[in-house]
């Protein structure tokens, strides 16, 4: 047998546009979790650089060390919007865990026969593909009943896309067989918006989950907050689900995503069924 001679390959070094510290990635991590209690692990370093490498040319800054001074000064403090912005994920899609729809299509229906307003609270609105689902499914549940959904989030930038209820049609794409046609006007660029009588249900604002007082003044009926606390530390998620409890209607739902279980919390939430949670105890659910 031949043995052939091993190669050696030369050592590649990446270096990057800006100088990135660990020393600056502990600030980050440090001003992300205070601002929106976003816990980041050691491996997002690169993803970071990648979010926030975009604000620092347009800023016309020479380092990361450079932006995050201006950032704590008292001239950044119109920088932050863009900072959280640039950091928050906003992966969506219509129906997304669509497992979760029929439910509350029958929680819907139940809600109906009791009369009244049905109110419906997507705390993690992004784009606004899921209060849109939320939208379409009561549509078509309970027609001529009265949904309300109140739709925030943190990104200002993506409440205006949800606002404005425009979407590629390759998004358009995904959706069930003739919701297209009956939800949404195609437009003159070959994109899609949301008619306007989906539109009138929900209303977008901004709400952070870990501000100590949130602008909400009644009860729902569902809230829907998923795959946003696999984001927060342990301490985070219970603070964060003590303040749900007493928002919630003593017969509501609590959606949460796929890769979520507050097992921990079982003192206010109790499993319902695949991640959805209700009430350990109608009395949790009265406003305080």
């Amino acid at each position: 047998m031949i043995k052939l001679p091993s190669i050696v390959l030369p050592k590649v070094e990446y270096t990057r546009e800006f100088a990135f510290s660990d020393a600056d990635f502990e600030r980050i991590r440090k001003l992300i979790y205070r601002e929106a209690g976003i816990a980041l692990n050691p491996s997002k370093k690169d993803m970071v650089y990648g979010r926030l490498v975009r604000r620092i040319r347009e800023l016309k800054l020479a380092s990361f060390a450079a932006y995050l001074d201006q950032l704590e000064s008292a001239a950044g403090l119109r920088e932050f919007e863009q900072f959280v912005n640039a950091l928050t994920t906003n992966l969506t899609f219509f129906f997304r865990e669509e497992h979760h729809f029929p439910i509350l299509s029958e929680h819907l229906k139940k809600k109906a026969q009791q009369g009244g307003e049905i109110a419906i609270w997507c705390a993690a609105a992004s784009t606004g593909e899921e209060p849109y689902s939320i939208a379409m499914t009561a549509q078509e549940s309970v027609p001529g009943a009265r949904v309300t959904i109140a739709a925030t989030d943190l990104d200002t930038t993506v409440l205006e896309t949800g606002r404005q209820g425009i979407y590629p049609a390759d998004k358009i794409s995904r959706l069930p067989a003739g919701h297209a046609t009956r939800f949404f006007d195609k437009l003159a660029d070959g994109s899609y918006q949301a008619k306007a009588s989906l539109r009138s249900m929900i209303s977008f604002s901004r709400l952070n989950l870990i501000d100590n007082n949130w602008p909400l003044r009644k009860q729902f009926d569902a809230i829907f907050c998923r795959n946003v606390m696999i984001y927060f530390d342990r301490e985070t998620q219970l603070a964060v689900l003590k303040k749900f409890a007493p928002l919630l209607k003593p017969d509501g739902l609590l959606f949460v995503g796929h890769s979520e279980n507050f097992y921990f919390a079982a003192d206010l939430f109790k499993l319902r069924g695949k991640t959805v949670y209700e009430l350990a105890t109608h009395g949790a659910g009265r406003p305080a």
